[in-house]
C-alpha cells in the first residue's frame, strides 16, 4: 500500500514529461504506444530499487526494534534482582529488629527481674527448683517460689502444694494472706503474692492431682485471678479443660466470683455455714465447695464428709488426695 503513490507519481511525472504537444493523431498514437513502453520499463526499474531501499529500511528497523527489546529486558532483569535485593535486606532487618527485641526482653529481665517463672523458663533457666521473681517489677519486693519448668511446657509458678500431711494448711488468715511452708515441700505462697502476680498479666492455672493407688489427674482454667486484700481476695476463674472434672465453676457450688474464706473470716455467702470452719479449709466457699485443696490430709479414703483433700468431680467428698499442685502462668 505505501508504494502505491511512489509508483503513481512517477509515473506522472514521466509521462507529462515525455509526451508532445503538436502531433498527428497517428503520431499521437504511436507515440502512447512508445512512451508507455518506456515507462513501464522505467517503473521497473524504479520499483527494483524502491524495494531495495524497502528491505534496507526493514532492516534497519528490526535491528534497532531488536536492539530496543534487549535493552528492556535487560533493564527489567535489573529491576528484578534490585527488588530481590530490597527484599532481602528488608527480611534481614526484620530479623535483626526480632533479635535486638529479644535481647532487649532479655536485657529488662535482667535488670528488672524477672516477674514470674516463665520470663525465668525464656531467659534459659529450664530446671524446676525454687527462683527469685519480682511480680512489681523494677528488681524490689522480691518472692522467693517453686517453678515447675517441666510439666506441659514448663514455666508454672506455684502457688500451693501438699504431699505428706506435713504441714498444718488449718490456719488463719494472716497466715494466708502472707504465705507458709517450705517451698520444697507442702506451702501455700500467699494471697498477697497471688494478687501481685495475676494483677500483672492475663494467667492460667494448672491443677495437678495424685491419689494414693498413683492415678493422676489434672484441671486447667484458662484465666485466674486473685484481687486484693480490701477486695478479700476474690477470685476469678474460667476457661476449663482436663481429666479431673470441673470443680471450681460447677454452676451448683461456682467458686468463681467468690471471697477468700479462713477459719477466723467467714466471707462465704452461705446462710447459716461458716465453710471454711465447717470443713477444715481456707478457700474460694460459695455454699460451700466442690474442691477443698486446702483441708484436712486425710491420706485417701475418710468417714468424715469433705473436710479432707478434696476434689469432688474426681473422687468425691469422702477421699482425701495424696498430692496436690496449684501452679500458675501467662496464657
Amino acid at each position: 500500500m505505501a508504494l502505491f503513490p511512489i509508483v503513481l507519481f512517477a509515473l506522472l511525472r514521466y509521462s507529462a514529461a515525455n509526451v508532445p504537444t503538436d502531433l498527428s493523431s497517428s503520431e499521437i498514437d504511436a507515440g502512447v504506444s512508445t512512451g508507455s513502453c518506456q515507462a513501464l520499463e522505467y517503473l521497473v526499474v524504479l520499483t527494483g530499487h524502491l524495494q531495495i531501499d524497502i528491505e534496507e529500511l526493514r532492516n534497519r528497523t528490526d535491528a534497532q526494534f531488536t536492539v530496543s527489546i534487549v535493552a528492556l529486558e535487560t533493564t527489567v532483569q535489573q529491576l528484578h534482582a534490585t527488588v530481590e535485593d530490597q527484599i532481602i535486606i528488608i527480611q534481614q532487618q526484620g530479623t535483626a529488629i526480632q533479635q535486638m527485641q529479644t535481647l532487649l526482653g532479655q536485657m529488662s529481665g535482667k535488670l528488672n527481674g524477672p516477674r514470674d517463672c516463665m520470663e525465668l523458663l525464656t531467659t534459659g533457666h529450664d530446671t524446676s527448683g525454687v527462683y527469685t521473681i519480682y511480680p512489681d517489677g523494677g528488681g524490689k519486693s522480691p518472692v522467693h517460689v517453686y517453678c515447675d519448668m517441666d510439666t506441659d511446657g514448663g514455666g508454672w509458678t506455684l502457688f500451693q502444694k501438699r504431699q505428706d500431711g506435713s504441714v498444718n494448711f488449718y490456719r488463719d488468715w494472716e497466715d494466708y494472706k502472707t504465705g507458709f511452708g517450705d517451698l520444697r515441700g507442702e506451702f501455700w505462697l500467699g494471697n498477697d503474692h497471688l494478687h501481685r502476680l495475676t494483677a500483672q498479666d492475663v494467667y492460667e492455672l494448672r491443677v495437678d492431682l495424685e491419689d494414693f493407688e498413683g492415678n493422676t489427674a489434672y484441671a486447667k482454667y484458662n484465666i485466674f485471678r486473685v484481687e486484693d486484700e480490701v477486695h478479700k481476695y476474690r477470685l476469678t476463674v474460667d476457661g476449663y479443660s482436663g481429666t479431673a472434672g470441673d470443680a471450681m465453676t460447677d454452676p451448683a457450688r461456682p467458686h468463681n466470683g467468690m471471697y477468700f474464706s479462713t477459719r477466723d473470716r467467714d466471707n462465704d455467702i452461705h446462710g447459716t455455714d461458716h465453710c471454711a470452719e465447717t470443713f477444715k479449709g481456707a478457700w474460694w466457699h460459695e455454699r460451700c465447695h466442690r474442691a477443698n485443696l486446702n483441708g484436712l490430709y486425710l491420706s485417701g479414703p475418710h468417714q468424715s464428709f469433705a473436710d479432707g483433700v478434696n476434689w469432688y468431680p474426681w473422687k468425691g467428698y469422702d477421699y482425701s488426695l495424696k498430692t496436690t499442685e496449684m501452679k500458675i502462668r501467662p496464657n
